[in-house]
């Protein structure tokens, strides 16, 4: 039984590998909500969209408040257990989201299955490496090298194996999109819940039949961590509720807003004080922040997570140029797979030929210029379908550069006391901070474009204008045809000239806006170009 752990005996082990490769795609299907349903969802609901950028932001909290518990979790996790109870306990909170209208519960429930998530994706990865390669994934966490030769087989390891993990993630991720807005398009939104969590249960009769029975370890929860933990999680959910809904209630305007302004600054104060004040191991160990290659990882993820935002607009765009739907939209998303793939090919040679760090990185943000460069010449009323897959492709191999490569930039050069405290800032600012401040910046950003440039377009709109006349005359016309009298078709065309002038007005700004994000991967690139590196580093 050891030989195989944490297998049966008669299990081979290439159909062990394909399992725990099989486990890892419920748990990311199961998002707590689904943004490509968006639309569906909320007018099911009858709620903002907003609402349910929220709901996503709260599981990406919960998922990264498993990192300050990660360690004595995994010395004591008993896997198959851990299976079992996490599995089921998704299941349950996935049938929940699939009948629940109130937005707080499913707050809390999108909370606790991306905590719950996490802690499973953990689980495999600290299963496959020993399983399939021998090596010792936790030890990298645990131990210090004890000679330079395993540090550089540590670091090796750690750049290899997450572009690869990242990669398998980000393509599962993709391709559940599409999955759950077919789902809602063909039968109900709902319906994607319950689908999910057949996929739990599914899972749990896979775990029961393939894998052995092991001691359980007890595991000893760190009570001192919990208080940092409550004041963390409050105050990272009111800066998600003002980025998201700051731009609906006009930041300072509504009692809610103000609230959630005073739970931030109250929580997080609090929670930094402690940090400070108390010298046992806490969440957030702020001895990290005095090492440069924190502030790297930090100032990267935030780029990366700022131009990624701008992709937004091509779904944007898509909708509104091709009159294509949901489905259409997530079938896109489909086309990120190859570029995850070309991403991580790209990735992989480059450590493999030992390539400094510095150009990867500027590669990755080239990589997302021209995808922007390229949206920025075909931004026209009558888009066509097929000139968003190079962006797409463009885009997502840029991104899995830099999502993947930067974890291991920092842990490369970081003691080991601090790797768990690293990964709970990455995937905080990742999965948070970032998504939630470059949402907002594009957002608000969009909107002010868009009444700038309505403002200077209806100026061009007047009753004299041979060309507005024009358009006007066939509008109605076609208003007429359709059987309705003079001011009804009138009332008509003015409608369809406001809808045109609106259009027009939105893709201008987009390709404004686009215009910025080039240079801000222009000089993202040259930032990671210029910074200083260690002279004899690489990867």
């Amino acid at each position: 039984m050891k030989t195989n752990y944490p297998f049966y005996g008669w299990m081979p082990r290439p159909l062990g590998v394909l399992v725990l490769l099989m486990l890892f795609v419920p748990l990311f299907f199961s998002g707590g909500t689904y943004l490509s349903n968006i639309n569906e969802m909320a007018g099911g609901m009858g709620v903002l969209t907003e609402n349910f950028q929220f709901l996503s932001l709260c599981a990406s909290i919960g998922m990264s408040m498993v990192f300050p518990f990660m360690l004595p979790y995994l010395q004591a996790r008993n896997v198959k257990h851990v299976y079992l109870g996490g599995y089921i306990l998704l299941a349950l909170l996935n049938g929940v989201c699939a009948i629940v209208q109130s937005i707080p519960l499913l707050a809390v429930c999108c909370f606790l299955i991306g905590f719950i998530r996490v802690a499973l994706v953990l689980n495999t990865t600290f299963v496959i490496a020993p399983y399939l390669l021998g090596i010792q994934t936790l030890d990298m966490f645990l131990y210090e090298p004890d000679s330079p030769e395993n540090a550089f087989k540590n670091d090796h390891a750690r750049t290899l194996l997450m572009p690869v993990l990242y990669c398998y993630i980000l393509c599962i991720v993709q391709f559940s999109n599409y999955v759950s807005a077919w789902v809602a398009y063909e039968f109900r939104w709902e319906y994607t819940y319950l689908l999910v969590a057949g996929m739990m249960l599914a899972a749990v009769f896979l775990v029961s039949f393939t894998f052995c029975p092991a001691p359980t370890h007890r595991y000893h929860l760190p009570w001192r961590l919990l208080p940092d933990a409550l004041l963390l999680t409050v105050a990272m959910g009111a800066f998600c509720y003002i980025m998201v809904f700051g731009k609906t209630y006009d930041w300072f305007d509504h009692r809610s807003m103000r609230a959630a302004w005073a739970v931030m600054l109250v929580g997080g104060g609090a929670f930094l004080w402690l940090s400070a004040a108390v010298r046992q191991k806490r969440v957030l160990e702020l001895g990290i922040f005095r090492y440069r290659y924190t502030w790297y990882g930090i100032g990267i993820f935030l780029l990366l997570m700022l131009v990624n935002s701008s992709t937004l607009f091509v779904t944007t765009y898509l909708k509104m140029s091709t009159a294509s739907g949901n489905l259409e939209s997530a079938a896109v998303s489909c086309w990120a797979i190859p570029g995850c793939v070309a991403g991580l090919v790209f990735a992989l040679v480059c450590v493999f030929r030992g390539v400094h760090f510095r150009y990867i990185y500027a590669a990755g943000f080239l990589l997302m210029l021209g995808a922007n460069l390229y949206m920025y010449f075909h931004y026209q009323t009558m888009g066509v379908y097929g000139h968003i897959i190079p962006p797409t492709l463009l885009h997502y191999s840029g991104m899995l550069v830099l999502y993947s490569v930067t974890c291991a930039f920092a842990m490369k050069h970081l003691p080991v006391r601090y790797f768990a405290t690293w990964l709970f800032l990455m995937v905080a600012v990742r999965n948070v901070a970032a998504p939630a401040v470059g949402t907002s910046v594009y957002g608000n950003w969009l909107q002010e474009r868009q009444q700038h440039y309505i403002t200077r377009l209806a100026q061009d709109v007047r009753s004299d204008s041979p060309q507005f006349a024009a358009r006007f005359m066939q509008a109605s016309r076609l208003g007429k045809q359709q059987g309705k009298d003079e001011v009804e078709a009138s009332c008509l065309a003015s409608v369809l000239m406001k809808g045109q002038v609106s259009l027009q007005a939105t893709l201008v700004a987009m390709k404004d806006i686009t215009g910025s994000t080039i240079w801000i991967c222009l000089g993202s690139t040259f930032a990671v170009l210029l910074m200083p590196y260690h002279r004899k580093e690489r990867t």
